[in-house]
């Protein structure tokens, strides 16, 4: 594109992002976003979005990584800032990375927070800001809810499970090890017990490690902290040694049961920003191979029945159509290997079986009865000895599809430098005596819509829930068809809090794109209806889009911007885009409070990256 006044602003944050792993490079970033509302030397005009942003993506920032950035008035003045009194709609209904502004904007910790806002960020908040969540984004925010309360919750569409896999085997007495990085750790703990906190309470914390244990329950989770790299393409080792590591001592000490999610194959996948940066995807393939042949074996050896699986594809098609990067989520099937069963087994692997299907099948090799809510059943069947303490270990290797096509597929070519088949590949065909098949991971089948990819986080509520589950994203959308999303007492009290003071103005936040892992353009079409209907204008609807770059292509921000300004234009114009932000700030779920900080302080205060007047 041709050179803008925001070029120089795109090349700052780009120098910045590069700054070395460790502390040094977060206050880089929060030096950069947290210009004071309206400072001259960082105020542009600019005749659209577009113009704005695509010299961010043409120096290398993907939408992930877009600044925050307010639209200012004639004088300089921040438009659309969260004021005292008003109303904040939370858009988007996948919970993980919403928690962090629900808490800072409501002062209460969600489960497994470490830090939080400064006392500068504290004194800017808001007072009396009714919020509203699409969902239920963390049990601890309830407390403020009911009556006075400032949290209303518009859905709860997929209510906590209760007796999944790790509680239910639990009960029985049954020791656990759970371990990740800190990257996801809300998919081994909130999401895999069900969409709820468990009750697990910190045991210690040293150097990289916390390890955390139930109260009442034998379950330990263990969590190292994920690199501190602005992107992890700059460190696709990750933490997968020191995972593999911790998992080792699991299975030395005899651990009777062991989960683990591995994140190279995703949140480096995710990271690659242009095809310059695709041989990192494939060296983070590369070090989970060497991990997983340092494990796995062992763990054999041991007595362990080992699982493999993942959540969803990712790395095994990194390219789009049009030769750019693909950094969002496959719809493409995954692995399922079982390795290890007992001397004198025999069995056979459902072919056509669904990742919902790993909890009833180990299960069934402890020869437990399912708990009465679970409907799924075992995918191995054949001449097995179940025994409650056998020692089993799954591994979920998130973000590892299988695809046979080798164009931009990771594992293909980290095969190819590393001269021989992955270990994977090796045990998908069969050897050391694995049992593989494909198993479905997106689509209906799994409880998303049909021809949707699947999600880390809806994928690990599957792994333990043992029963048919339907996503919110599902359950939104027929809310909208049935028309119960319009006549939502939460949205109504929103909107009529607005009609009724024209001091109090409406804010909607979320993920703006039709990746649908996080935010639906279906929803922030309804909400724009329900703004229409009512008959506010502009000035009392401001929306604050978070920029997406994960989940679909990374410079495809402008597209979905002038998709909802046309929606906007169609419903009469009463709404008007204010803030633009990446999801690599205020919806990091890492505890870099520096950046959630730089989102929070853009809303509340008006201060950013970068400022514009628009002509």
């Amino acid at each position: 594109p041709p050179p803008t006044m925001s070029a120089p602003f795109a090349t700052a944050l780009r120098d910045a992002m590069n700054t070395a792993e460790g502390p040094a490079v977060e206050d880089a970033l929060y030096a950069y976003a947290t210009k004071p509302a309206g400072s001259p030397e960082a105020t542009i005009s600019a005749k659209s979005w577009a113009e704005v942003l695509d010299p961010f993506h043409a120096a290398g920032v993907d939408d992930q990584f877009i600044p925050p950035i307010v639209r200012v008035d004639p004088a300089g003045a921040p438009v659309g800032k969260v004021n005292k009194g008003d109303v904040l709609i939370y858009s988007d209904f996948r919970t993980d990375r919403a928690k962090p502004l629900t808490a800072a904007f409501l002062g209460i910790p969600f489960g497994g927070q470490v830090g939080g806002l400064s006392d500068l960020a504290k004194n800017s908040v808001p007072e009396d800001v009714d919020l509203v969540t699409m969902t239920h984004y963390d049990d601890a925010f309830s407390a403020a809810m009911g009556d006075g309360g400032k949290l209303h919750e518009a859905f709860n569409p997929a209510e906590p499970l209760t007796d999944t896999y790790a509680e239910a085997i639990g009960k029985l007495g049954i020791d656990q090890l759970v371990c990740a990085e800190t990257e996801k750790w809300r998919a081994i703990s909130w999401f895999k017990d069900g969409r709820r906190n468990l009750g697990y309470e910190k045991d210690n914390e040293a150097d990289l490690y916390r390890t955390d244990r139930h109260p009442t329950l034998p379950i330990t989770i263990k969590v190292v902290q994920s690199r501190k790299v602005a992107a992890h393409v700059q460190a696709p080792q990750m933490r997968a040694k020191e995972i593999t590591d911790m998992l080792l001592d699991g299975v030395r000490a005899g651990v009777t049961d062991i989960f683990a999610n591995y994140a190279n194959a995703d949140m480096v996948g995710h990271a690659m920003t242009t095809l310059d940066d695709y041989p990192k995807v494939v060296e983070g393939i590369k070090v989970l191979d060497e991990e997983l042949g340092r494990l796995v074996p062992e763990a054999v050896k041991a007595g362990y029945t080992v699982f493999i699986t993942a959540d969803h594809g990712n790395a095994e098609e990194m390219m789009a159509k049009g030769g750019k990067a693909r950094p969002s989520h496959t719809t493409n099937k995954v692995p399922f290997i079982v390795l290890g069963l007992a001397e004198g087994e025999s069995a056979t692997l459902d072919q056509g079986l669904t990742i919902g299907d790993f909890a009833p099948t180990a299960m069934a090799l402890r020869g437990l009865d399912m708990p009465s809510a679970w409907d799924r059943q075992s995918c191995l069947t054949g001449n097995l000895k179940p025994s409650k303490m056998r020692k089993i270990m799954r591994l979920v290797l998130d973000g590892y599809g299988v695809r046979d096509e080798i164009d931009y597929n990771a594992m293909a070519d980290a095969a190819k430098e590393k001269g021989s088949a992955l270990n994977m590949d090796r045990w998908m065909a069969g050897e050391d005596g694995a049992l593989s098949a494909r198993a479905e991971a997106s689509g209906e089948r799994c409880g998303y819509p049909a021809g949707e990819a699947g999600t880390t986080e809806f994928g690990h509520v599957l792994f333990d829930a043992g029963r048919t589950v339907r996503s919110d994203l599902t359950l939104i959308d027929y809310a909208i068809e049935s028309g119960a999303f319009f006549k939502n007492p939460a949205m109504l009290f929103a909107i009529n809090k607005v009609k009724a003071n024209p001091e109090v103005s409406l804010h909607i936040m979320g993920v703006l794109s039709d990746g649908k892992v996080h935010s639906s353009l279906n929803h922030m079409a309804g909400l724009l209806r329900l703004c229409q209907e009512a008959g506010l204008k502009k000035e009392q609807c401001s929306i604050h889009v978070i920029t997406d770059g994960r989940d679909v292509a990374g410079d495809s921000s402008p597209q979905f911007i002038s998709w909802l300004e046309e929606e906007i234009a169609k419903l009469g114009g009463g709404a008007q885009i204010n803030s633009v932000w990446g999801r690599g700030w205020g919806k990091d779920r890492d505890n870099r409070w520096k950046r959630i900080e730089s989102a929070f302080r853009c809303l509340s205060e008006g201060t950013a990256g970068l400022f514009v007047k628009f002509e």
